[in-house]
């Protein structure tokens, strides 16, 4: 079964939703619960705390009402003059803040003397909330049988009671018995009547009791024993928001944030990688098409890795070598393909270019050697002529083909020395006149200074210049040898009637086994050596040599003057 391979960018994909979105959202879950549970208990805790605090307050407030009203009630009974108990009642009245009213009542609606058994022993004070007049009415029986009556403004208590809930947006509700609200804080008056039907009804005093339908939205009720009164704090839905819905969204905005912070961060970083992967692969798509010179063109930025920078440097290194090996191979294939063609030119020039001499040798050597023919002298010397004359064009021939690895291979040697360059010159024009009828005009100076050169290789120059000049121009036209002097140079020039040839062909006159091909020449035999053989020895006696043709054939070599 064929493994379907994913693509990087497909990789990454998996690698970000295993490794980092799943975990951000099992962490956003983990975290948003945990928030929302300890958020929970600190609501819990506050509202316990704020009831608590509520209720040790307004008991330590009402026992000291009571410890207060009692205390009247005493000093009362030592009073005799009723207008004195009146005069000490209002000046105490009067002094307190919190006292609207002090009086001896024998009843009222809340306390008569049939009922007074039922409300007071050990010397009691009954407390009674008056909601018409925002107040509360503390009693207390006398000796005499009547009531000590004093009315306490609730504004008083409650400022009491609440001062310290400073900033709390909790509802805090003190309610009697009929469930009637007696005081309160920040109340709402919808919010406790949906609170009313959830408040517990039988549960034991002085302990608070968590309550309420919303588990995030924790209420406390606690019960007092004296008065029967109930302490009820709500919580809002507004804290609820602060504390756990606020709180939610910021960790899941903060989440979602660093998801996309990772997601674009990842999807840059793929981009990056995945277009200098795409570079990579189209340098890998060239080198095995052949295509040794294209390198992987590495886009830099801050997501590029070290490791693919050093790979991609690498890769281009391998591939410049490769190329440079390439271009080695090829021109050595190239050499070896020169080799080939010039063993086959050597090989095709030995055969066509030894055949004759060697024929004509054997020939006339046959002829000599029959005892059936009589030769006289005039034949027989004529014979040895034609023997002697190829005979020494093969050893030209062999000469031309031993110097040209020499000159290839540097290690051509000349053995210099002063000579007399017209002595040379017209020996060479004589040797070339006895084989050929040309004419050959020679043009140099009286008393021309010796020239340093060696005198075997300048032979072989001019034959060789001289014999391509007869070649490669019209039967009967005239050969010009001129000779001048350059500086500290011989400047040797020869000249010869020729059609005017390109400078491409003159460029390549010089390579091995170069020869004109016209209608002039193309029956004209030679081993294309010769002026590749000239351009070596001039070149090693320290001279140089040059072409020209217009509507004639020039060419030109300089050899140095011997110094006095």
């Amino acid at each position: 079964m064929k493994i379907k391979r994913l693509k990087i960018y497909q990789q990454l994909l998996i690698v970000f939703f295993v490794a980092v979105l799943l975990p951000l959202c099992i962490t956003t879950l983990i975290v948003t619960n945990v928030n929302q549970h300890a958020v929970r208990a600190e609501l819990r805790y506050s509202a316990t705390i704020t009831a608590d605090s509520v209720y040790q307050r307004l008991k330590k407030n009402i026992h000291e009402k009571k410890l207060a009203i009692l205390f009247i009630a005493k000093s009362v009974e030592y009073i005799k003059s009723e207008e004195r108990i009146k005069s000490f009642l209002k000046d105490i009245s009067g002094a307190s803040e919190s006292i609207t009213t002090l009086d001896i009542i024998e009843s009222d609606k809340n306390i008569s003397k049939e009922n007074a058994d039922n409300y007071f022993h050990n010397s009691n004070v009954e407390i009674f909330p008056e909601h018409e007049k925002n107040a509360i009415l503390m009693y207390v029986r006398l000796k005499s049988g009547n009531f000590l009556k004093k009315r306490i403004d609730i504004r008083v208590i409650k400022e009491e009671l609440f001062k310290y809930l400073v900033n709390d947006k909790r509802q805090v509700y003190i309610i009697d018995s009929d469930d009637k609200i007696i005081m309160s804080y920040n109340k709402d008056e919808k919010l406790f009547k949906n609170l009313l039907p959830q408040v517990p009804r039988n549960y034991s005093n002085d302990e608070p009791l968590i309550f309420g339908e919303i588990k995030n939205q924790p209420n406390v009720f606690l019960k007092i024993k004296e008065p029967a009164w109930s302490i009820v704090v709500a919580t809002p839905k507004s804290l609820i928001s602060y504390g756990i819905i606020d709180a939610r969204f910021k960790i899941i905005t903060a989440i979602v944030v660093a998801a996309t912070a990772i997601i674009v961060l990842g999807m840059l970083y793929s981009y990056s990688l995945n277009t200098n992967l795409a570079q990579l692969f189209k340098a890998l798509s060239a080198m095995t098409a052949g295509n040794y010179r294209r390198k992987v063109r590495l886009i830099k930025d801050f997501f590029t890795p070290y490791e693919f920078a050093y790979l991609v440097e690498k890769f281009n290194i391998m591939a410049h070598k490769i190329d440079e090996s390439y271009n080695e191979l090829q021109k050595a294939n190239e050499e070896l393909s020169k080799l080939d063609k010039l063993k086959s030119n050597l090989i095709d020039t030995v055969s066509h270019e030894f055949r004759t001499p060697l024929t004509s040798i054997k020939g006339y050597t046959s002829r000599l050697l029959r005892n059936d023919v009589i030769i006289d002298e005039k034949i027989r010397v004529k014979s040895l002529k034609v023997i002697k004359h190829q005979t020494e064009r093969l050893s030209r021939l062999v000469d031309d083909l031993l110097v040209v690895p020499e000159i290839e291979s540097s290690l051509l040697r000349v053995f210099p020395e002063n000579i007399n360059l017209n002595d040379i010159l017209e020996d060479c024009i004589l040797s070339i006149q006895q084989k050929q009828s040309r004419q050959i005009n020679l043009e140099i100076e009286e008393n021309f200074p010796n020239i340093y050169a060696d005198s075997d290789r300048l032979v072989q120059i001019i034959l060789n210049l001289l014999d391509n000049s007869i070649k490669y121009s019209p039967e009967n036209s005239a050969i010009d040898i001129k000779v001048l002097t350059d500086n500290n140079f011989a400047v040797i020039r020869i000249k010869n009637d020729c059609k005017a040839i390109s400078k491409e062909k003159l460029e390549r006159l010089f390579d091995k086994f170069t020869r004109l091909e016209d209608d002039l020449t193309r029956t004209t035999r030679g081993t294309g050596l010769g002026l590749f053989i000239v351009r070596g020895l001039v070149q090693a006696m320290g001279g140089k040599i040059s072409l020209k043709s217009e509507d004639y054939f020039e060419i030109s070599f300089t050899i140095p003057v011997a110094q006095e």
